[in-house]
């Protein structure tokens, strides 16, 4: 004898990607071979409301609602007890018991976890594009970059390319050296979002130096003093020849403030 259909009803104000979860957690302990799952996603109005409750007052489902607007989440549930339907209504009973522990009401913003979930996926994308554009790595999409970074060697332009990346920033860099040519994309590419690290010669000195004893190539010109005076000269006369770079001193300073200066220059946000 087949088995009488069982509904199951998401409602989410997001994707809906929490109630369906928590549906299949709980599905796993049971043998029920015909249940439908309907989901209702992006509920914001009473008219959104009305729909689905008509509905249920048919196939009188169990309602799995991870609503978060207090006055649509209280009415759902009102009419949905008056027709003996069954909820639960997973935002509104952990929302209270995290009320009681902070000792403050909550936001109730529809959605909000669906933001949380595209600003994760915007980070993982931009750490990818990162990557592949790090060092030189590559000049394509440079379109899709929101900040290209130039500097010479040990100017900090990985270490502050990931950090950016890990804020959802999409970043480029590539490294100047004397008689080489940068790509000519990034001459094409909206020049108001390149950014020119420069660095005082002495720290550079020191930095190159720490960096050839670990190499074990201490009589490198790479850590020469008068080799690092031409490439920093170099360098500032680019950075002249392109004044709508902007230019960032990170002598002496960390990544995270070289980013906050950058981020706060370009975006005029704060990190």
């Amino acid at each position: 004898m087949e088995q009488e259909s069982k509904y199951i009803y998401l409602l989410s104000d997001g994707t809906g990607e929490t109630a369906s979860k928590i549906a299949k957690a709980f599905m796993v302990q049971f043998r029920h071979a015909n249940v439908v799952y309907r989901k209702f996603i992006e509920i914001r109005t009473k008219e959104q409301a009305d729909e689905i409750i008509e509905r249920a007052d048919h196939e009188k489902p169990l309602v799995i609602s991870t609503i978060a607007d207090k006055e649509l989440r209280d009415y759902l549930n009102g009419e949905f007890r008056k027709r003996f339907i069954i909820v639960l209504d997973i935002f509104g009973y952990y929302i209270e018991k995290f009320e009681q522990f902070f000792g403050q009401k909550a936001r109730n913003i529809s959605g909000l976890l669906h933001r949380i979930s595209d600003q994760y996926f915007d980070k993982i994308k931009a750490i990818e594009y990162t990557v592949a554009h790090d060092d030189n790595r590559s000049s394509k999409n440079l379109d899709e970059a929101d900040i290209i970074l130039v500097g010479l060697s040990r100017t900090s332009k990985t270490p502050l390319s990931v950090y950016l990346a890990q804020e959802g920033y999409k970043v480029a860099n590539f490294a100047l050296v004397k008689g080489e040519n940068l790509p000519d994309s990034l001459f094409i590419v909206d020049q108001n979002k390149i950014v020119g690290l420069t660095i005082d010669p002495m720290r550079l000195y020191e930095i190159r130096q720490q960096r050839a004893k670990k190499l074990g190539i201490e009589n490198s010109s790479y850590a020469s003093l008068s080799k690092i005076y031409e490439e920093i000269e170099f360098c500032n006369s680019l950075f002249k020849r392109n004044p709508r770079w902007l230019v960032i001193d990170v002598t002496n300073r960390s990544v995270e403030e070289s980013a906050s200066e950058i981020v706060a220059k370009l975006f005029g946000k704060r990190l």
